[in-house]
């Protein structure tokens, strides 16, 4: 990989490409370019999170989800370097950035078809484990975290059938385009509880108003959900703001960007509220 003053240089079956940096992604870099005569997204992961057990499903997800229509179109993919090509999605918009009214219920249904689709794997998102990675490699903590580790053991007794689950439902990961809707980036995606889903899109794009909640609900289980799996959701609610505050306080640490650190700030925030108030923020 070579670095120019606007774009970098990437090899793909030993011919250059010219990329074009992005401002999206997390955990990769995210490049605009033309491959195979085609507008496309690079995702090239970051050198620093290579290592994490996270990644090692995708490339078995791929081929299964390809029917579901959910996806860009996949031009590219090496599992090894998980190097992925995808076409460029011209005029999509972003969760956060969309401005039409049914976006919630929107994103219901292509979560809720992603689950219908009762794709297993036997490949787990050990969201339990995952936080302890994540806290292992925390060298400086920003917040008590520790104190709230005890929320795993809530987690552990849920005992919902598994089954393929997206597991990282941010803003940037639903796009909506003039032609259809798309959910995109499939690196975390393993066997888990659904309910972890549906909690990991309402956490992460923060969805705090009551009425917007019951929108998502509506969409995806067509009637109020009972006093069982709303304890559930809160319990993964607790867990979500504890888990992605331990990892963005792990990125912070890697990196010392301060996104890493207002995230980790955010998500602290609202897990204080739930443990105080006993209620979602």
């Amino acid at each position: 990989m070579k670095m120019t003053k606007e774009t970098i240089q990437i090899y793909i079956n030993n011919e250059p490409i010219e990329c074009i940096p992005t401002n999206l992604g997390l955990t990769n870099d995210i490049y605009k370019a033309t491959f195979m005569d085609k507008p496309v997204a690079i995702r090239i992961p970051k050198e620093e999170t290579k290592d994490l057990s996270t990644f090692d499903n995708e490339h078995y997800v791929l081929p299964l989800i390809k029917d579901l229509d959910l996806d860009a179109h996949e031009l590219y993919y090496n599992p090894e370097t998980r190097i992925r090509i995808t076409q460029w999605i011209d005029n999509a918009i972003e969760f956060k950035d969309c401005v039409m009214e049914d976006k919630i219920k929107k994103s219901a249904q292509l979560i809720k078809r992603l689950h219908d689709a009762k794709i297993v794997t036997n490949n787990e998102f050990d969201c339990i484990s995952l936080l302890y990675e994540y806290r292992n490699k925390v060298t400086h903590l920003l917040h008590p975290i520790d104190d709230y580790f005890t929320i795993a053991n809530e987690v552990r007794n849920i005992h919902n059938p598994h089954i393929l689950c997206h597991n990282d439902l941010v803003s940037g990961n639903l796009l909506f385009a003039e032609d259809r809707d798309y959910l995109i980036d499939y690196e975390y995606a393993k066997d888990n509880d659904p309910l972890f889903d549906i909690m990991s899109f309402i956490t992460e794009n923060n969805i705090v108003d009551k009425s917007q909640r019951q929108q998502f609900y509506d969409a995806y289980f067509g009637k109020e959900p009972d006093d069982q799996v709303k304890k559930e959701l809160f319990t993964f609610e607790k867990f979500h703001n504890l888990l992605w505050c331990t990892w963005a306080n792990m990125m912070f640490n890697l990196f010392n960007e301060e996104v890493y650190k207002d995230i980790a700030n955010e998500k602290y925030v609202a897990l204080l509220h739930n443990i105080k108030t006993g209620d979602s923020i």
